[in-house]
């Protein structure tokens, strides 16, 4: 059984990831703590497999989590669902920092907590509009500010193709996951490995200095 760590700003709401969670039988549950501080402290004790994060809590953001998480001599294990609400731009901030998925909680389309947790662990993620739009702005400049070949965008790890770049171009006009699973007759979550590994790509290009994601 996975063990997922819970730090909500909301208790109501985070008593009722809880017990989403809780209903499926899949999970133990520790917290709900409403501080990051709180959250370390159960973090080192236990090495959860999950931690599920307000972008904001009482003591700062999630991206101070995030670092201790994957910084140091011994990172921990746990993957990082970060829960937003809309458009809001520090979740950009998490995901290049090192965010696993997020959670939307105001998209009234979206799969439950619970199915973006255990999709989490299996090494999908979400994806919006306007996050395919500042994924696209990313990769498309840092494909034009070198005088690359053909070769060297081929063998580079960083480097998109253009089955990942169509992917992107779908999901920033609108088109979701499921949807564009069914176009091309293959598993939603397959398609959710693949953002997942626009992700990474993102986190290591940015590490490697290149560039900043642009907000605006």
């Amino acid at each position: 059984m996975k063990t997922a760590l819970l730090a909500g700003n909301s208790p109501a709401r985070s008593q009722a990831w809880r017990d989403e969670l809780l209903a499926t039988g899949e999970w133990d549950v520790l917290g709900p703590v409403q501080s990051f501080a709180s959250a370390r402290v159960l973090m080192h004790r236990h090495d959860p497999d999950l931690l599920i994060a307000d972008l904001r809590l009482v003591d700062g953001t999630v991206l101070d989590m995030i670092r201790v998480l994957r910084v140091g001599i011994s990172p921990l294990k746990a993957q990082v669902l970060v829960v937003s609400h809309g458009e809001d731009l520090l979740l950009l901030d998490a995901l290049q920092e090192g965010a696993d998925s997020f959670y939307d909680a105001d998209d009234l389309r979206a799969e439950p907590l619970a199915v973006h947790a255990r999709d989490t662990l299996a090494g999908a993620a979400d994806i919006t509009p306007w996050i395919a739009r500042r994924l696209l702005d990313h990769f498309e400049a840092d494909q034009r500010s070198v005088a690359a070949s053909p070769l060297d965008e081929m063998i580079s790890p960083l480097a998109l193709g253009p089955d990942d770049l169509l992917l992107l171009r779908r999901l920033a006009i609108g088109r979701r996951i499921a949807e564009i699973a069914r176009f091309e007759n293959v598993p939603p979550r397959a398609l959710a490995a693949r953002v997942r590994a626009i992700y990474r790509k993102m986190q290591w290009d940015l590490r490697a200095g290149n560039f900043t994601l642009q907000a605006a």
